[in-house]
């Protein structure tokens, strides 16, 4: 078959119109680290499982060819949460569950309650589904339980709890859903837990127990898997239906699939020591910082949000160091902040908290 070549013009015109919902969206950039960072502790990305789980990949071949059966892993999710497999629904990422969530709920009639700052894509994914945000202020302390019922009305279609939070790590409680749940049956209460692992209470049998909340886990944080793109949602089965509806039917690779639902039977004892020390790195850190005149936040996830004097200068000279953290120079609620992920290992740990002394004191700053 005979091709013409492509002009090659990045200027074409184009008189397309995106739909309204598009307006004023930029793609989300994964902002990618500089080829000098080498301990990269923006992402909160857990420790890598063993290279021995690859071997555990039976009919490679196979499951490259034909489309994916992610059957297999929905079980071993719902045996280990107690649940049945109806309730449970594999994604890619907990991104995608989330929004699917959003775009079998909301529309232009409808809204999210959500409190902020929290995951910067819940926000878009409202949007791209033509939902209205309500916003209500959660920089610290406790869940904003009573200022996001008081936001309750006819037309509150979703109401967001994202606990650890990211990026503050502040968390809610089991009696923030219990009432949530009672002021809005008619409303999704959407959990994200993500981070919930590294919590000092993981809310996810309480969310399960109440009838319209949806919990979203991911295999992305604590287990090691973000290249994987392997997530679930647990929730009613009807409500799980409208997610199946909501996004691709393979949102998941077979081989991604596999290696999550092997990784989840043999890991725990591995992961749970590897928490244990990510909690311990997470106290030390916020010590530390507090310490050298940083103002960090408490916080039950993998990382650490502090507040500095000069977040830029510190940022700066952690990257001469090599070590990348997350900065949020365009956010209005944490210009002056970074997010630092603890590493889980000692060296790194060490190697982090040796540049925070150096460059907030002003040891061997260039």
């Amino acid at each position: 078959m005979k091709t013409e070549a492509p002009s090659g013009r990045d200027d074409i015109p184009v008189i397309l119109r995106p739909a309204d919902r598009l307006r004023g969206l930029t793609p989300y950039a994964a902002v990618a680290p500089s080829e000098s960072i080498d301990l990269r502790l923006s992402g909160n990305e857990g420790a890598a499982p063993p290279a021995e789980l690859l071997a555990e990949i039976h009919g490679a071949d196979e499951l490259m060819r034909r489309y994916p059966n992610v059957d297999a892993l929905e079980r071993e999710v719902a045996e280990r949460h107690g649940v049945s497999p109806g309730r449970v629904l594999v994604t890619a990422g907990a991104d995608d569950a989330l929004q699917r969530a959003c775009l079998a709920t909301l529309d232009r009639s409808r809204e999210l309650i959500l409190p902020v700052p929290t995951f910067e894509m819940l926000e878009r994914y409202a949007t791209l589904a033509g939902g209205r945000i309500i916003e209500v202020a959660w920089s610290t302390g406790a869940y904003p339980t009573v200022a996001v019922m008081r936001e309750i009305r006819p037309t509150t279609a979703v109401m967001a709890v994202v606990t650890p939070n990211n990026p503050t790590g502040a968390v809610a409680n089991a009696e923030d859903l219990r009432r949530l749940s009672l002021a809005a049956p008619g409303a999704l209460l959407l959990v994200d837990l993500a981070y919930t692992e590294f919590a000092d209470v993981d809310l996810t049998p309480t969310a399960l127990s109440l009838p319209n909340a949806l919990v979203i886990r991911t295999l992305s944080k604590a287990w090691g898997l973000a290249g994987l793109r392997v997530g679930y949602a647990i929730g009613a089965p009807q409500v799980i239906r409208w997610l199946r509806c909501a996004g691709n039917p393979y949102p998941v690779s077979g081989l991604s699939a596999q290696l999550a639902a092997t990784w989840l039977k043999v890991g725990s004892a591995d992961r749970r020591a590897w928490i244990d020390r990510v909690r311990r790195e997470r106290s030390a850190l916020a010590g530390l910082l507090r310490e050298l005149g940083a103002n960090p936040l408490p916080s039950e996830a993998n990382f650490v949000l502090a507040e500095f004097q000069d977040a830029a200068r510190v940022g700066a000279g952690l990257a001469r160091r090599g070590v990348g953290v997350r900065a949020f120079p365009a956010h209005p609620l944490l210009t002056n902040h970074l997010r630092i992920t603890c590493p889980g290992e000692p060296s790194a740990f060490a190697r982090l908290t040796d540049a925070l002394r150096q460059i907030m004191t002003d040891q061997g700053e260039s």
